[in-house]
């Protein structure tokens, strides 16, 4: 099939495959890479998983079950087909953030097909539940993680397309600091559809972004 995929006549024949785990699959750094290599060494086309601590069955199989049906049915984009799905569940997404690398063909110069390699992460941000902008590895300078923290708005609250201009404070449990006006980090990206609160960043996060979130290791 990797043959046919290369041959312009025909295809492309779609191949992917949903890993139904959630942890360390979706969330350490190793284990994603290794996902990644299963779409780079041109094995699927694409790869979703769960980045979440725990999944809940019935509440993300129906948003899964139309993702398939984006993309095998409606012959959509990967990542279309991910926010027109998951995307628009806010119940679906709440639960765990997604996971999901893949490649889309490119028409060359010699009208060769090429394959171009993305992974993203779809997340629901949700300052109330400790996932402010659908990071829930946000920790405190003092190291406690974010079920150690309280999170707000903060100042203005804006809605609409400028919703994630909103600037953030949050409370340590354990340290008991207080920062205030924190606003999202420009690699975070909001999602194009309507759910207010869905949000994009690429994955793995690199050292600066783990930086930027409070993880210093």
């Amino acid at each position: 099939m990797r043959e046919i995929n290369k041959a312009g006549s025909v295809g492309p024949c779609i191949r992917g495959i949903v890993v139904c785990a959630c942890g360390s699959t979706g969330r350490v750094p190793e284990s994603v890479n290794s996902l990644k290599r299963l779409v780079e060494l041109d094995i699927f086309d694409f790869v979703l998983t769960f980045a979440g601590v725990s999944t809940i069955d019935t509440l993300v199989v129906p948003a899964l079950n139309r993702f398939i049906e984006n993309v095998f049915v409606y012959n959509m984009k990967f990542w279309s087909a991910l926010e027109q799905s998951f995307g628009e569940d806010r119940h679906a997404l709440n639960s765990s953030p997604i996971m999901l690398s893949f490649a889309e063909i490119k028409i060359g110069t010699e009208n060769e097909r090429q394959r171009v390699f993305d992974t993203r992460v779809l997340a629901y941000s949700n300052f109330k539940d400790g996932r402010p902008w659908g990071l829930d590895i946000y920790r405190c300078s003092c190291g406690a993680p974010a079920y150690n923290m309280i999170f707000h708005p903060d100042g203005k609250q804006l809605h609409g397309k400028h919703w994630i201009q909103t600037k953030m404070k949050y409370e340590c449990l354990q340290c008991h600091t207080v920062r205030r006006h924190i606003s999202c980090p420009d690699w975070i990206h909001r999602a194009n559809n309507e759910n207010f609160g869905c949000v994009s960043y690429r994955w793995p996060l690199s050292l600066s972004q783990r930086q930027d979130i409070g993880i210093t290791h």
